[in-house]
């Protein structure tokens, strides 16, 4: 989740809430054994210095600890310091926060220990606590950069008090309370109405474990629960009172994550290691049920040969693609029920798609006089090359690159074939009979994908790049910290697997094993994100 090291996102999103902050003076009430059932959130960092201690990190740490990674990183913080201001208060108040107010605390998020936890009960204001396991001088330096960053957010003065260690400031937009607090070496930051009963239970918990999570000796690297549809209600409500923002509630803003978060009622992920490899597993639960029974597979056997370096199964697509747009604009008529995806060794154009249709050719004759009728003046407008109608009058050619020639057709009675450059094979080995008995063993899978990352890795970078200047964009230079890398990654990345299966009515899971806890794909979008001029 991001970059791994610990992914920006999360680190972006942990600041936020250092940032969003308030606490009561501890309290003497028993702590709470288990979560409150109004909690929307809980995110539970381990830190990178106890993961350098850790026999189940060992690789991930070393990784982590390359010069490639660390340089990586702090270009990513210096970016941060100064960008995060802008993307939530806009340019002229972010540039009232020097970069060094946020820049050490970047750094802490990373290796210290910490928790986010946020509540919303029916009817009354969301509260928010974060804590950070951090010693003396650290706490010094939170305690004094954030009182300066809350003071140039809200125009209200932190006020100090002794008696908890630390400060107070009252949002003026709403009857919110800010406070940070010094509970046992926990330095700890709350936002909420004066009376917050999540500060009071987080403050019992760290009196009586030392910790202030409820599920105390974890040993998961990252462990994460969260209510979507409700923390996507709740969070304009905590942060219009800190930043005086309507506009945070907008569709425009916190309005369109809103609107994708609502649609999951619950969430859970976590991560961990075997020493060699990152393990990630999640269960996501959606509002709207999943289709009551799975379409047999349709594997593409005669397409798939040797040397494969990834294979990718998706099935139930109708549910997904039948309400998309973009879908529903193509002559296709009714959605695959599923869709495969692979490459090969060699060329990094060599990646196909098949989805399997029962009537591909009627299927792709429209698509193509489709492409040529509505596709072609939109291409000439925009300065693009035009598609062709393949020589034998079976689907549609694309573009005159040297390395890429994208094509669609179909193939033998009921096959959508398409890919980036023609398989020009002669004789080849089958694919692997384990990968495709590992699909067609699983009853409940949705979404199966397994790939030789570091393999995967260099073709996915010509592909971006390919991808990029198709798009009139500039390419991600090879001397950026991102570039430099990705590259370093190469021979250190292995094997990936990640399956999704079907669990309940409207529920999935999911686990992965991989390397660093990404595919290639996603470190290129990674990439491509903290070299973007417009991060974060």
């Amino acid at each position: 989740m991001t970059f791994r090291p610990l992914p920006v996102a999360l680190l972006a999103a942990l600041l936020l809430v250092a940032l969003t902050g308030c606490q009561k003076s501890a309290a003497t009430a028993p702590a709470p054994t288990a979560l409150s059932p109004d909690t929307v959130a809980s995110v539970h960092w381990l830190g990178k210095r106890r993961l350098d201690l850790a026999a189940d990190a060992y690789f991930f740490s070393r990784v982590w600890s390359l010069p490639e990674t660390m340089r990586l990183q702090a270009q990513t913080f210096d970016r941060l310091s100064t960008g995060m201001w802008r993307a939530l208060l806009g340019d002229p108040a972010a540039a009232q926060i020097p970069a060094a107010v946020l820049r050490p605390l970047l750094e802490d998020l990373t290796l210290k220990e910490s928790y986010l936890e946020i509540r919303a009960a029916t009817g009354a204001p969301p509260t928010l606590v974060f804590a950070i396991h951090a010693g003396a001088h650290t706490a010094g330096i939170w305690e004094t950069n954030l009182a300066i960053a809350a003071q140039l957010i809200t125009h209200s003065p932190a006020i100090a008090n002794p008696a908890i260690h630390g400060w107070n400031l009252a949002c003026t937009s709403a009857p919110a309370l800010l406070r940070l607090a010094r509970v046992q070496d926990w330095t700890v930051i709350s936002l909420g109405p004066p009376a917050n009963a999540l500060a009071d239970d987080l403050a019992a918990r760290i009196q009586r474990d030392g910790v202030p999570f409820v599920s105390a000796g974890t040993n998961l690297w990252l462990e994460a629960e969260l209510a979507p549809s409700r923390l996507a209600a709740a969070a304009p409500q905590l942060l219009v009172p800190l930043t005086g923002s309507a506009s945070l509630s907008s569709p425009g803003a916190v309005g369109n994550f809103s609107s994708l978060l609502s649609a999951f009622s619950h969430f859970q992920m976590s991560l961990t290691g075997d020493g060699g490899n990152v393990i990630t597993r999640g269960q996501v639960r959606i509002v709207a049920p999943l289709p009551t029974a799975l379409p047999p597979w349709q594997l593409p056997v005669a397409l798939l040969h040797e040397p494969m370096t990834s294979f990718t199964a998706v099935r139930s697509l109708p549910y997904y693609l039948d309400h998309w747009a973009a879908w529903r604009a193509l002559p296709m008529g009714t959605a695959p029920d599923q869709v495969f995806l692979w490459t090969l060794a060699g060329s990094p154009a060599q990646a196909y798609l098949a989805a399997p249709l029962s009537a591909a050719g009627g299927s792709v004759s429209a698509l193509t006089d489709w492409l040529l009728q509505t596709g072609n003046p939109w291409l000439a407008a925009h300065n693009y090359i035009s598609f062709e109608r393949a020589l034998d009058g079976n689907g549609v050619l694309w573009g005159n690159l040297p390395d890429i020639k994208p094509f669609i057709k179909s193939v033998g009675p009921g096959w959508l074939y398409a890919g980036l450059l023609p398989d020009s094979r002669d004789q080849a080995a089958p694919p692997p009979a384990g990968m495709l008995q590992d699909v067609l063993r699983r009853p409940d899978l949705v979404y199966y994908d397994w790939e030789v990352t570091g393999l995967r890795q260099a073709s996915c970078f010509y592909l971006g790049q390919t991808i990029r200047q198709l798009c009139h964009q500039p390419p991600l230079s090879p001397d950026s910290a991102s570039a430099i890398w990705l590259k370093s990654l190469e021979p250190r990345l292995r094997t990936s697997a990640t399956i999704i299966s079907r669990t309940g009515p409207a529920e999935l899971s999911c686990y992965r094993r991989s390397t660093l806890g990404l595919t290639a794909p996603e470190l290129q979008l990674l990439a491509g994100w903290l070299e973007s001029p417009q991060f974060p």
